[in-house]
């Protein structure tokens, strides 16, 4: 399996808050982005690969795993997951996953042990109760070489509708309803290929969703 772990792009709606990048926010003492890799790795994964640009890579890879810069995109919005096709495991199945996202072990454990197939991208569709987010969050995908043309045309779709300026963005959310026959406004998940994962697992977008996860969640992050 290839795992990927998106973070090549910044936020400036986190505004450096605590003095570092929201990938490197601490969980019990250690960066965001580097427990994700190493749980990745205790996993039994050896083929983790952070897509980063280079003047972060010191600070957000570790030991076991490697770096790459995306390759150029359209646009930033669409760069991580563009940047990265090429990457994608052609006979296995490849994991991705967003660096900026905390996620727990039972996601963690989840995302790992699924076969791919049939594809799936994992997210909550819904506000959190556990966190306090007032919407939804994707965490991930994982997918298996028979699924590439579908998402490659997916992703395609989604920028050539960005670019055509009938969407503001392409992100995961885009690329999944377009992968299903739905249209990028339509905020449903089906059954099959979209998993609905709700518990402490969530992203800092903001400085106020960090200090309201940390208020409801303080016991998993000191």
């Amino acid at each position: 399996m290839t795992a990927l772990i998106l973070a090549a792009t910044s936020d400036q709606r986190w505004r450096n808050h605590l003095g570092v990048p929201k990938h490197l926010v601490p969980i019990k003492g250690e960066p965001l982005i580097h427990r994700t890799q190493r749980a990745l790795m205790e996993r039994g994964e050896r083929d983790v690969i952070v897509m980063t640009q280079p003047e972060w890579a010191e600070a957000y890879v570790i030991d076991g795993a490697t770096w790459q810069a995306p390759k150029p995109s359209p646009r930033e919005f669409v760069q991580e997951w563009d940047g990265s096709r090429h990457l994608w495991n052609n006979a296995g199945k490849t994991l991705i996953v967003y660096g900026d996202c905390y996620m727990t072990d039972e996601l963690l454990d989840a995302m790992t042990q699924d076969s791919g197939e049939p594809w799936k991208a994992w997210a909550r569709w819904n506000p959190s109760p556990v966190t306090g987010k007032e919407y939804g969050e994707m965490f991930g995908w994982t997918f298996t070489s028979d699924a590439h043309d579908l998402l490659d045309q997916a992703r395609a779709d989604a920028i050539a509708a960005h670019l055509n300026g009938r969407w503001h963005r392409v992100l995961g959310w885009e690329v999944y309803r377009l992968a299903v026959g739905f249209q990028v406004g339509q905020h449903e998940r089906e059954d099959v290929h979209g998993v609905d994962w709700s518990d402490a697992s969530d992203d800092f977008d903001r400085p106020r969703d960090w200090d309201k996860w940390l208020e409801r969640n303080r016991h998993l992050a000191e």
